[in-house]
């Protein structure tokens, strides 16, 4: 019995199987005629449409999006997360478990660890840093040690004599840390 479900498969199995093997395959094929523009091809015209703006004179759309940094120095994304962050105290250890928060930790910040995933923060000064959430940021002034054990993360201090520890996986420290990244 199975030999006869086989045999009446096999032939349209195999078939499928070729088709999906081959699907890939493409022929590429150069000229060697250029492509010209025509002789008489003149410019392109069009128009600009602006975006409704309020009556302020302010663009319409979602007003709680912060405007990126100029550029990723250090000090640049420093001052843009100084000035959109939550304020919190700090007081000796915290954890900060949460997602997608942008905090400014002020105060005695000893030890904090950023365990929950996508948080920016901004301090004056931590002296150790844990993160092992997965895509935080974070600028601190004056930092004395970092430890990442997530993925993804990046951090910046100004303390050229920082220490750093990286169990995690594409993780970045120092003044190129954020690099690429944009808000």
């Amino acid at each position: 019995m199975f030999s006869k479900i086989a045999n009446r498969f096999a032939g349209p199995l195999a078939v499928g199987f070729l088709a999906v093997a081959l699907s890939g395959c493409v022929s590429i094929e150069s000229s060697s005629e250029e492509t010209k523009a025509p002789e008489n091809a003149g410019p392109i015209e069009g128009t600009v449409t602006p975006s409704a703006k309020a009556s302020e004179g302010a663009a319409t759309g979602t007003p709680n999006v912060p405007k990126s940094p100029a550029d990723s120095t250090f000090q640049s994304v420093y001052d843009f997360l100084d000035a959109q962050a939550t304020e919190v105290r700090c007081t000796g250890s915290m954890d900060i478990a949460d997602m997608g928060q942008m905090l400014k930790l002020v105060g005695d910040c000893e030890n904090v660890t950023v365990s929950g995933d996508g948080n920016m923060i901004v301090a004056p000064h931590i002296t150790n840093l844990v993160l092992s959430g997965n895509g935080n940021i974070a600028a601190v002034k004056n930092i004395k040690q970092v430890a990442f054990s997530g993925i993804g993360n990046s951090a910046a201090s100004l303390n050229e004599n920082a220490k750093f520890t990286d169990n995690g996986s594409s993780n970045k420290f120092g003044e190129d840390a954020f690099e690429g990244i944009t808000f």
